[in-house]
Order: C-alpha cells, then structure tokens, then sequence
C-alpha cells in the first residue's frame, strides 16, 4: 500500500513538472551576473538570433514576378542590397517555402525568407477562409520550423501586415512534444523566444501568442500517454493551471454523478479501475447577473471501444480522446489571460473506456436525468452518452448558448479528412459567427445536417426512448448530432464533431507538425472574440 501511494505521488509530481512550460512565471526576477574583463569584445561574440521576413511572388506578372515585404525591403537596404543579391542566386520561394542565409548582417546569424505567395490575396468566399491570414501563418510557421534546427536564442519574426497571425504560425510550428525523450536530445524552443520584428502591433502579436498557447496547451494533454494522464492526473493539472488564474475548479465524483441521474456517465466510468471524475471549471470576466456559455468537451483519457473492440490501428490514437476536454481547458485558460469580459463554465466528463466485467454492454439500457432511457446499441459509442448527460445539467446555469466539442465519428476521416471539423447546429446565427470564425483562424468548420432523417434513426427503438446510434452502417456523425439534439431543450447550441482534424500527419497545414492538434481550439477562442465585439454576450 506504501509503494502505491510513493508511486502516485511521484507520477503526480512529474505530471505538475512536465506542465511548467505551461504556467505563469510568479516573478521576472533574473540573477545578476558580477561583470567579466574582456581584453577584446568582439572575439566573445556569439551571435544566434535568427530573422524570418518575406516575399512576395506572381507568376502571372510580367517582369519581376518576387516582390520583397516592406520589412524584407527595408532590412535589405540595411544590409547593403546583399539579401537581394543573394536570393537572385536561388529559385523565388514561393508558398510555403523558405531559403535561409547566413552572414548577412553583424545582429542576425541567419535569416530566413519564406514565400507569402500572391501579394493580392484576401477573403476567398468559395474556401470559406481568409487566405491572406493563412498565407502569413504558413510563412511565418515555415521560418520558424526552418530556423529551429539552428536553436536560436531568439527568433525575430516580421508582421508580414498581420502580427497577430504571423505570431500563431511561429508559435504553433516550434512547438514539439519531447517530454519523454532524454534531456540531451530535446530541442525546446520557448514562446519567449519569439519576437516582433520592425512592427508595432504587439497587442495583436501578444493576443496570437496566447492563442497559439492554448492550442500548444490542447496539443500537450492529447499528446500525454494514458496511463501518465488519466482523468484523476488531468483534474489535477486542470487545478494546476487554472486556479493560478483565478479559475475556480470543481471536481466532483462518481457518487455525485449517481446523485444527479448521470446514467451514461456513471456507466462509462464504472468500465475502468481509474476513478472517472466530473470537473467543471468556473470562469467570470463579467459581472455575476451575465448569462454564461457553456462549453462541453468529451474527456475520455482512453477509449478501448469496451467490448466492442477498437482495432490496433485506431487504437494507438485513442489517447487523444479527451480532445474535446483539452480544447475546453485551453480555450476558458486563453479567455482568462485574455481577459475577456464575459463567463464561462466548462463542462469536462473525465473517464476511461475500458473492456471489464463492468463495462457498459450492447443491450443495455441507461437512465438520464430529463427522464429519457437510453438503449446502447453499440458500447464503443461512449462518448455522446457523456455529452448528453452534460447537456441536461448544463440547463441548470440558464446559458447564453452551449458549445460541446468531441471526437465523435471516424467516417469524418473519410469525408472530410483534415480539412475541416464538422459541425452541428440549431442556431442560424451561432453558424454564422462560426463560420466567420473559422475563416479567419484557418481552421474551418463545416456544416452538417441536422435533419429528421437521422432524428428517426436514433428514435427507431423498441427497448428504450432513444438508441446511442442508429441501425444503419453510414452516417454515425448526423446520427449522433441528432441523438445529442434529444437533451438540448430549448438552448442554442453547437456540436463540434473533431475525430478528423484530432490528429494530423504533418501534411495538411505546414505550421503543424505530425501529432494531436489541438483543433479547433482558436476557433472557439476567436468565435467568442467575435461575440464580444458585436455585443452578443
């Protein structure tokens, strides 16, 4: 009994070590140094900062097709015409690709020239997506992946015209998970290490730091093994992180979940020796009388498929189930620091789903508190049993609109692929902020029918009121939209179906290297953004 509890305390200490990239410095304080003698200045210098700027290219203008930025341009200037002279000897970068240099100038030691593509790009209605904010996040993350090879001191990074996404491309592209690799082979580059270069904007460059951060945050908890973060360890870093900012954090248990009618929570939790815990996390930027958002995300640490067994390859990505909750974490910790006036209740069912004598089996039959019996037709439809009892409590709080987020449904994969998550909704409006979010972030959403069709197919049951899947062999992803609908009520509401875009390949956005993403983290911090300013909560 001794060695358990030496063993829980140390994994405990390792997981709250392991999340300090993440925590706020109590203090700026730096030691000072007694200053050395040195005969000749020059020989101790060593210089390891690194430059990124860019450069536009149009290969239908006749002429000269490359066109420097007003940075790249004016630092050219500085160093004698020689940065032009040098990439004359190269092929133009175009889109996403870069040429570093060395020895330009005596500040920087290398410098990076990324292409931004056509300098004409803007909103483009037909791709749903802002190309010229994408076009400087996939410039900026392709200078930086570029130069952290050569482990900068520090990385100074143009505005490219817009500071705010040129600092998410940075930020997202050095960020790598290497928390289990020997200290002599990590390459760990800090936020800190990122700077604004020749702009003013810092306001918009801190803001696309901090939502770059809490992607990284998401990235983090979905890249975590299962058996380092379960849901007790992700309670535990959920107080770490969010109580330092005045976060209150409720954690709550399997008997309070009894308490409250949680039949499908209760029943996935039961399936694991790992205790499953019900954490709401509280944050209030406005005044007490504002009406909250709720945000719901799936936080199942390990999804095994019960017995309905997943399959080895779909296994070795199952630790990253709980993207719905690291995304919920992440974006309530971003609004804080943020400090965005308005409230927020986070939602987060934190469970295991795990093959037992206890595990939830096909046939059964669970109770929910709106008083709606659920018949489970497949056991490895865990995750929308959750969600739905999340939905009724969350009618307790009287929300402005309730957003859940969840990997739902591997046909999205086929469909979708990485491009876009889908999403559902019964608010017009809320789609449209939505959509206009996800436009500007470059993590687009799609939107998907919530239609009667597939109403029917989940209502089509004998056995109880309402089936966690339907009959049917396609459409799993409407057909749990629709069985979510049946505990919405009256509330406005959006589903974020993210099995699709949880994990990437390192193709699909050249900022994000292959692993978990933490999508669609910025989308929901930018769509609130967007609320705010046009006064809608």
């Amino acid at each position: 009994m001794l060695d358990l509890r030496i063993g829980a305390r140390y994994l405990y200490q390792k997981c709250t070590r392991l999340i300090s990239q993440f925590r706020i410095p109590q203090c700026d304080w730096v030691p000072v140094n007694p200053p050395r003698t040195v005969i000749d200045p020059k020989a101790c210098i060593h210089r390891d900062k690194g430059l990124i700027l860019g450069i536009y290219y149009n290969e239908n203008v006749k002429g000269e097709a490359a066109i420097l930025t007003a940075s790249a341009e004016k630092y050219n200037q500085k160093v004698g015409g020689k940065l032009w002279e040098v990439l004359k000897l190269t092929p133009t970068p175009k889109l996403g690709e870069h040429r570093i240099f060395y020895d330009l100038d005596p500040e920087f030691a290398y410098v990076a020239v990324t292409g931004l593509g056509s300098e004409c790009l803007s909103f483009n209605p037909t791709e749903q997506l802002d190309e010229n904010k994408e076009a400087i996040r996939v410039a900026a993350g392709v200078g930086a992946k570029a130069l952290r090879p050569l482990n900068p001191k520090s990385i100074h990074v143009e505005s490219f015209g817009n500071a705010e996404a040129a600092a998410e491309g940075a930020a997202l592209a050095i960020w790598q998970f290497q928390e289990y690799r020997n200290s002599t082979q990590q390459r760990k580059i800090p936020l800190s290490t990122l700077q604004l270069y020749d702009d003013c904007d810092f306001l918009g460059w801190k803001i696309g730091k901090r939502k770059a951060e809490a992607q990284n945050l998401a990235r983090y908890l979905q890249e975590m093994p299962a058996n380092i973060l379960n849901p007790t360890s992700f309670a535990k870093i959920a107080v770490d992180l969010l109580c330092e900012l005045d976060i209150n954090v409720e954690v709550k248990t399997q008997g309070w979940a009894i308490s409250h009618e949680m039949g499908g929570f209760v029943a996935i939790g039961k399936s694991s020796v790992q205790p499953p815990l019900y954490v709401e996390i509280s944050y209030f930027g406005a005044d007490e009388c504002t009406r909250p958002i709720i945000l719901i995300g799936k936080g199942v640490t390990f999804d095994s498929g019960s017995l309905d067994l997943k399959p080895p390859e779909e296994l070795r990505y199952m630790k990253g189930d709980m993207a719905g909750a690291a995304c919920v974490l992440a974006t309530t910790r971003a609004a804080a620091r943020l400090k965005l006036p308005v409230n927020i209740r986070g939602i987060l069912p934190l469970c295991e789903l795990m093959p037992n004598g206890n595990s939830p089996k096909f046939g059964d039959v669970v109770y929910s508190a709106n008083d709606k019996t659920i018949h489970v037709r497949l056991p490895s439809r865990e995750g929308r049993l959750l969600i739905a009892d999340s939905l009724v409590y969350a009618r307790n709080y009287w929300p402005k609109f309730i957003v859940d987020i969840g990997t739902m449904s591997k046909e999205l994969v086929h469909t979708l692929d990485g491009a876009a998550c889908a999403c559902y909704t019964n608010s017009e409006e809320l789609f449209c902020y939505t959509e206009s979010a996800s436009s500007q972030t470059g993590d687009r959403i799609w939107r998907m029918p919530l239609w009667k069709f597939y109403e029917d197919r989940v209502l089509d049951c004998q056995t109880a009121d309402v089936a966690n899947t339907g009959r049917h062999e396609y459409g799993d992803s409407p057909t749990c939209a629709a069985f979510l609908k049946q505990f919405i009520c009256d509330s406005k509401w959006v589903h974020f179906d993210t099995y699709n875009v949880a994990y990437s390949k390192g193709r699909d956005f050249p900022y994000l290297s292959r692993g978990m993403t933490g999508r669609p983290t910025r989308t929901i911090i930018e769509l609130i953004t967007q609320l705010l300013a046009d006064k809608k909560i």
